[in-house]
């Protein structure tokens, strides 16, 4: 009987160690306006940075392992990025859908912008983008990015 108590109870300590591994922070119920507004703000200090050259708050923003992933060819790393910033003279962001998960932040928007990387010209029409961020103590950083828009 002392065996079945003892075997019993080591059966639901196991039990709730499992389940605590699966939870977290996450609300499914949340709404998801407030992440939106912090991804708008993130995605829009991202094109900010690029349009006025700020290369020290790049390097601060973007993480070390960093990497852009544009719809025309290789990714970049953040040293080729900051090294070669393209000419964004205008943006215009919408559809901002985020979605936050413990530490991290994914982003999908929409841009609209004038912007020529290495020479080519990409058209000013809407075209999807995709961010993702972490979250270090209270600051957020740029994790990688994907450009989907194509040249003309």
């Amino acid at each position: 009987m002392r065996n079945r108590a003892a075997s019993s109870a080591a059966v639901l300590i196991a039990a709730a160690a499992i389940a605590g591994c699966g939870s977290s922070s996450y609300d499914a119920s949340a709404s998801a306006t407030e992440a939106n507004s912090e991804g708008t703000e993130l995605v829009t200090r991202l094109l900010e940075d690029v349009k006025t050259k700020n290369k020290a708050d790049l390097e601060q923003f973007l993480t070390p392992n960093w990497q852009l992933q544009r719809a025309t060819g290789e990714p970049l790393t953040k040293s080729e990025f900051i090294g070669g910033l393209p000419e964004l003279s205008r943006y215009k962001i919408e559809q901002v859908k985020a979605r936050e998960y413990d530490d991290s932040m994914v982003v999908a928007f929409i841009a609209t912008t004038d912007l020529v990387v290495d020479g080519t010209k990409f058209p000013g029409t809407p075209a999807p983008y995709l961010s993702s961020f972490i979250k270090v103590g209270d600051e957020w950083y740029l994790l990688s990015h994907a450009n989907l828009n194509k040249p003309k």
